[in-house]
């Protein structure tokens, strides 16, 4: 008896489908453009972004000019959305932005499109501008809708996406100092400063700094040898003017009494080095 009933409900079932299934196609093919609209936006409220897309390409030409457009781009453009097509979406929510500007559906239409730069927006090792994108289009949106109820959201969203950019100057730099090319990794280390100086990275960068400005200096010739100390001398200082606790400090202070004693060997005087840094961090 279950059995009987199990098959008697996948044969209804089957046959609603194909009911379906041959009246979306009769829709799809007709000119009956208000009911292929309708029946797509009964698609996309049940999820079926891309039977819904289908029907809405097929009523575009129909509903230029016509009141319901801007209903119509709003109903495309978020189901690609949905569909986890941002490159598409962002597309056309910017052309909604620029059409549109007095919609109804505009709040939502800037909020999907910044948050489509946040959902595109890639691992710390890659390129990182759908991240700064993300960033500005939150931004944008929030001076936009300062009440709007999705505001800590997006103010979250924001941290998240500016770690990226932390991370991202973090890596590059130690990837540097890794395959031991240190002259670039003291350059990565200070634009990744000056350009975030608020990172959360900073004390391990200025430990970086320091570690990479000795092993330059170590393995420089002789005639280069002392400005490079002497650098060296700077960037630790500078570490531990910030981080008098670091976890490194054994190990850099290593370093710097290495680099006073190659220095004094030569008669120059580190002293007033020390002193400048010291009275710079008071």
């Amino acid at each position: 008896m279950k059995n009987t009933f199990v098959t008697l409900f996948l044969i209804v079932a089957s046959l609603v489908a194909m009911v379906g299934c041959s009246d979306y196609n009769k829709v799809l093919k007709s000119t009956d453009y208000r009911q292929a609209y309708l029946m797509g936006v009964d698609y996309f409220n049940k999820g079926k972004y891309e039977k819904a897309l289908s029907l809405f390409d097929h009523v575009q030409p129909a509903m230029v000019g016509t009141l319901g457009e801007d209903s119509l781009s709003y109903y495309m453009a978020t189901s690609y959305y949905k569909m986890g097509d941002f490159t598409t979406s962002s597309d056309l929510f910017d052309s909604f932005r620029r059409r549109f500007g007095r919609s109804a559906f505009l709040e939502d239409v800037e909020y999907m499109y910044a948050m489509g730069y946040y959902f595109a927006s890639p691992d710390p090792q890659w390129d990182q501008t759908p991240t700064r994108m993300g960033i500005a289009a939150i931004t944008e949106y929030l001076a936009h809708y300062p009440e709007s109820v999705k505001r800590d959201l997006c103010l979250e969203r924001i941290n998240e996406l500016q770690y990226k950019l932390y991370e991202k100057s973090f890596q590059n730099a130690r990837t540097y100092f890794k395959i031991e090319n240190y002259r670039s990794a003291i350059v990565a280390i200070k634009n990744a400063l000056n350009e975030y100086p608020e990172t959360p990275f900073r004390e391990e960068l200025l430990y970086l700094n320091t570690v990479a400005s000795y092993k330059l200096a170590s393995n420089s010739i002789a005639s280069m040898q002392t400005d490079r100390y002497l650098s060296m001398l700077d960037h630790y200082y500078n570490l531990i003017s910030e981080f008098p606790y670091t976890e490194h400090r054994k190990e850099v202070d290593k370093m710097q009494a290495e680099a006073k004693e190659y220095l004094e060997s030569r008669d120059i005087d580190t002293d007033e080095t020390e002193l400048n840094k010291e009275n710079d961090a008071d």
